[in-house]
């Protein structure tokens, strides 16, 4: 219960107290002795059993500040928290009494442990010290999210760049930067960024011009590409452009580079690759490019992809991991699996036979936000317009929940095959202003925090000429 109290009325209860403490005070006595000018608050905290439980759990920190001080909760409450009108608080002070006036509105109240109070504005708390004239003031807030943590914020970095116009383009981090190379006229040129919005051209890229450029690779240290003819090439230079033909095996012509293998407890690192070896596909590794582990009486799978997949390399309790989503197999189809090695030269199937996603070509899997996440890509001439994720390493697959949107969106822009009525409690989904799109490089920052999209296609003949910064809202937030 809030009551109005005079001053004086206060002034005089403390002094009747510190009359009965002196009285009451023997020499051998044990008893709580309190400073009469000590005006700061210990402890702080709010409460509502009925309509919001969880308000007691919330952890309020106390900065005190040379004049006024503030109350706060460094972790906010979730998105949508539905805060009572009034709810109860409760404190600890340094003079160990109901001591606090709340003078928010020009009637102050004196608020007594377990009294309730609006808590959906600021509130500004005066402690007042036992001797009557100490007093002390301090901010008082309890903070809900505004904004969905959980929601995509897209930011359009850069546009119309050279190499997002041309017939074919790859981006990978390499040395803490961006590098793109893009394919005009049979000739490979490279550009350069520190940001992915200011980019530099370094000229004609170290490449032949019949380079598979969208199959290049990284490993962070190291670039790997191979021609239409089987030849791989290697980049360690981290500031010229130089590729030095590797000298493989006469027998063998690389077919794809599936990843790289990270070192690791159990394995040793190196790259994983499908060779073909007298007319047969199998799977090959090599940790120095020059020994060749393959078995040329193991042939790869027919429904093992080839290229147009994601790859993606990681470890699992101490165990380094390859695991590749989606792309084309040898006869052309295009397919929804997972793919996954701890060895580089023997793959597990890993998909389920539910739970799975679309069968799309040039779609992306990233890892983000602790999940596998799969966008973009497309089915026919229908495009991807949402994400889906993994929690499990790519065996099953969900739906990212946004409302409004559908799986798969045509080109022309009328819908697909329709979810019905999305909640709305998650906003995945793409901003108006992008365009679907397949084939686009998608890099995540060395600090997990962003991720980029930079071109891809629209169709066979128009080329997406944008760039994206994207991020959960969540990592954004300081608290």
């Amino acid at each position: 219960m809030k009551r109005l109290l005079k001053r004086g009325l206060y002034i005089l209860s403390i002094s009747t107290l510190v009359g009965i403490m002196a009285s009451c005070l023997g020499k051998d006595d044990k008893v709580d002795i309190f400073p009469l000018t000590d005006a700061e608050l210990l402890a702080f905290w709010l409460s509502h059993a009925d309509s919001l439980p969880e308000l007691s759990k919330v952890v309020f920190t106390i900065e005190h500040g040379s004049s006024v001080g503030r109350i706060y909760n460094n972790d906010s409450m979730p998105y949508m928290t539905k805060l009572p009108e009034k709810v109860f608080i409760g404190y600890i002070s340094g003079s160990g009494m109901d001591n606090i006036l709340n003078i928010t509105t020009s009637d102050s109240i004196w608020v007594n442990q377990n009294d309730s109070i609006n808590m959906s504005v600021p509130q500004t708390l005066q402690v007042h010290a036992l001797d009557g004239k100490t007093k002390k003031l301090y901010i008082a807030q309890l903070n809900i999210h505004q904004i969905n943590p959980d929601s995509l914020q897209f930011h359009h970095i850069a546009t119309d760049m050279p190499f997002s116009q041309c017939e074919e383009s790859k981006t990978v981090t390499f040395n803490d930067r961006f590098l793109t190379y893009f394919k005009i006229d049979d000739k490979i040129l490279l550009y350069s960024s520190q940001d992915a919005e200011t980019w530099n051209s370094e000229g004609l890229a170290g490449l032949p011009g019949n380079t598979l450029i969208k199959e290049i690779k990284s490993n962070g240290k190291q670039l790997f590409a191979f021609t239409d003819l089987g030849d791989l090439y290697v980049r360690d230079n981290i500031v010229l452009d130089e590729w030095v033909l590797v000298n493989i095996p006469p027998s063998i012509k690389i077919k794809s580079i599936l990843g790289y293998l990270n070192d690791g407890p159990k394995q040793k690192e190196g790259l994983c690759l499908v060779i073909e070896t007298d007319g047969v596909n199998t799977f090959a590794f090599t940790n120095d490019l020059i020994q060749w582990e393959f078995d040329s009486n193991i042939p790869v799978p027919n429904d093992f992809p080839l290229y147009e997949f994601s790859s993606h390399s990681y470890s699992v309790m101490l165990t380094e991991r390859i695991t590749i989503f989606g792309g084309i197999s040898s006869d052309g189809s295009v397919q929804n699996t997972v793919w996954s090695t701890e060895t580089g030269r023997y793959w597990a199937k890993l998909t389920n036979d539910t739970n799975v996603f679309p069968s799309l070509v040039g779609a992306n899997v990233i890892y983000y936000d602790n999940e596998f996440w799969l966008f973009n890509g497309k089915s026919g001439d229908k495009y991807n317009g949402v994400f889906y994720y993994s929690t499990d390493g790519g065996i099953t697959w969900w739906l990212k929940m946004c409302k409004n949107y559908f799986p798969i969106i045509s080109s022309d822009g009328s819908s697909g095959d329709t979810t019905e009525d999305f909640p709305d409690f998650v906003e995945y989904g793409f901003p108006d202003n992008y365009s679907l799109r397949y084939d686009a490089s998608v890099i995540v920052d060395k600090n997990k925090k962003y991720f980029y999209i930079i071109g891809g296609k629209q169709d066979t003949d128009v080329s997406a000429s944008d760039m994206w910064k994207v991020f959960v809202n969540k990592k954004e937030f300081k608290q």
